[in-house]
Order: structure tokens, then C-alpha cells, then sequence
């Protein structure tokens, strides 16, 4: 089964996302989305030119996201593929969570998180995707 709400350009990177339907599943009931989030794997040279641009960090990140002004699209969230692989061996964790808390972040900066803010947005965003993560895994 597919997914409605998330749409998916691995373009020629690999990586498995069989849990999204689940992951839909809790952002629907929690959040009532209703609108689809564009999910996009990328390069480290692709991340770092636009974070340099649309951020004015010259670097290269493990995620971005993007609101967009449309009735039918909420966001695109933009993940690293190879950022993500490298973050997962440091934490000696899988690329599947990686990739879950990557996009639960972004998805969340979405709807309006932002731990950027401060501490008290640090900790609101932080609990939120610990609890959505609980939930999917």
C-alpha cells in the first residue's frame, strides 16, 4: 500500500521507507495533516549548496525543510542520504532510525517546531519527536 501523504524522490540512492505508512499514520492522527510532504534524498554537494543558500551555511547538514505555499503540498523535507549513513554509524544505530528521526524532525519544522528558537522550543520539539518515534517504533 502506498502512502498518501508522503512522496518519495530517491532518485538513484537507496534506502528503504516501508515504515512511512505507520509514520503517516501518527502525523495524521496527531496532527490531522492533511496536505502531502515531499521527501527528497540527496547528495552531500546538493545539501551543502542549499544550505548555503537558503540558510548561509557553507556546509553540509543532515536535513532541511521547506514550507511551501500550496494547497496541496506542505512541505519538502530534504535528508542526506549519506549524512544519515555517516550520523547512524557514529551513534551506532541503524540507517532506518536515522532516516525516521531525520524525517519526524523535519516534518516537524514543518508544522511549526522550531528548536532553534531556544530552550523551551529545543525541549517542546525534541519530546515531540521522541514521542512520535516511540510510537512508530
Amino acid at each position: 500500500m502506498g502512502s498518501r501523504i508522503f512522496n518519495i524522490n530517491k532518485r538513484t540512492l537507496i534506502a528503504d521507507f516501508s515504515w512511512l505508512p505507520a509514520l503517516e499514520k501518527i502525523f495524521c492522527s496527531k496532527f490531522k495533516i492533511k496536505k502531502q510532504v515531499s521527501i527528497a534524498l540527496v547528495s552531500p554537494e546538493e545539501i551543502r549548496e542549499l544550505n548555503r543558500v537558503y540558510r548561509n551555511k557553507n556546509k553540509v547538514t543532515d536535513v532541511l525543510s521547506f514550507e511551501l505555499d500550496s494547497q496541496e503540498i506542505l512541505g519538502e523535507v530534504i535528508i542526506c542520504l549519506e549524512q544519515a549513513k555517516k550520523q547512524a554509524e557514529e551513534k551506532q544505530k541503524s540507517i532506518k532510525s536515522e532516516l525516521q528521526l531525520l524525517l519526524v524532525h523535519g516534518i516537524l519544522h514543518l508544522l511549526g517546531y522550531d528548536h532553534e528558537r531556544g530552550e523551551k522550543e529545543f525541549l517542546e520539539q525534541t519530546s515531540m519527536e521522541q514521542e512520535i518515534l516511540d510510537k512508530l517504533n
